[in-house]
């Protein structure tokens, strides 16, 4: 037995792997590897000497799945309104696991005429998923984003200032068993003016609890990078471990709150550098440096910490 797209390619075909038993007059067949939804095959034979060609005795279908549609698009970050020019990045949150490969296609990028802004994202296989296969990142062009590059001089950058796009994630994505989403999803942003200066946690407004059981309060100059800040930001103790709490980060990604589990003693807040707002720009660097601007250079630490003044 082969794959129908197989037979009639030659005479040195490859049998799909499996197992044939006898019972009577009945041989039966049993693959190795499950057969694909949607898939074909052909039964073939011939006699025993092996010039004679192969010959079609069977030809049969694997139906195709019948998947009923459940999963959505539970969110589109960031959820601010607005955006910097050369924003770098944004991910979409589904409410199942996903299917690896089917977002390829069918994420774009629309104008304000609702034009596709063509090769406006990194085509970047494979696609970039979390753990659980249920949040997913999309890179608009870095090369378009850098001034100077090739890309940015012959077709400027994907976003300009002041206009608005639309990001479309569309209904052709499936989950993880083979459903395509219940609807597509769109998000409108507003492009304000591109951030290109490092994250400075000296400009953040840190609120330091009058209590031991008081949240810390940390009010940011810019929004930040939502998936990073749960990963990047915490409280420590004097000791340097962490204190074990609930943050939470606003909804435009500006003020980040935590919540103590326990009594706070002397608090203090642990930055990595690798911390990033919008447009890519870290506590240790600038994305899109200008070369001929030292506030531009990067900076060697890897983390900070803040404490009460």
């Amino acid at each position: 037995m082969v794959p129908a797209s197989a037979f009639g390619l030659g005479p040195e075909l490859v049998t799909t792997a499996g197992t044939w038993t006898r019972a009577g007059k009945t041989v039966r067949f049993v693959p190795r590897f499950g057969p694909v939804a949607g898939s074909a095959f052909v039964l073939i034979g011939r006699a025993d000497h092996r010039s004679h060609p192969w010959r079609e005795l069977a030809r049969f279908a694997v139906p195709e799945a019948e998947h009923t549609p459940t999963t959505i698009v539970e969110s589109i970050d960031p959820t601010v309104d607005t955006v910097p020019a050369n924003l770098l990045r944004f991910s979409v949150t589904f409410s199942a696991e996903m299917e690896e490969g089917s977002a390829t296609g069918n994420v774009r990028v629309l104008d304000e005429s609702g034009a596709e802004v063509l090769g406006a994202l990194l085509e970047m296989p494979p696609e970039l998923w979390d753990r659980s296969r249920r949040r997913l990142t999309v890179l608009l062009e870095p090369g378009r984003i850098k001034r100077g590059l090739q890309p940015n001089v012959q077709a400027g950058a994907p976003l300009q200032e002041g206009g608005s796009v639309t990001v479309v994630v569309g209904s052709a994505i499936r989950d993880s068993g083979g459903a395509q989403l219940k609807a597509e999803a769109r998000r409108k942003f507003h492009v304000g003016a591109p951030i290109r200066s490092r994250v400075d946690p000296a400009r953040w407004d840190v609120r330091w609890p009058d209590g031991r059981t008081d949240p810390v309060v940390v009010l940011f100059d810019r929004a930040l990078d939502r998936a990073l800040v749960g990963r990047y930001l915490g409280v420590v103790d004097p000791s340097g471990h962490p204190v074990p709490g609930t943050a939470t980060l606003a909804e435009d990604a500006r003020q980040w709150v935590f919540d103590p589990a326990e009594n706070l003693a002397d608090p203090r807040l642990r930055v990595d550098a690798r911390l990033e707002d919008l447009a890519g720009n870290s506590v240790r660097r600038v994305f899109d440096r200008d070369l001929s601007h030292p506030q531009d250079d990067g900076i060697e630490t890897q983390e900070l910490f803040l404490g009460r003044p």
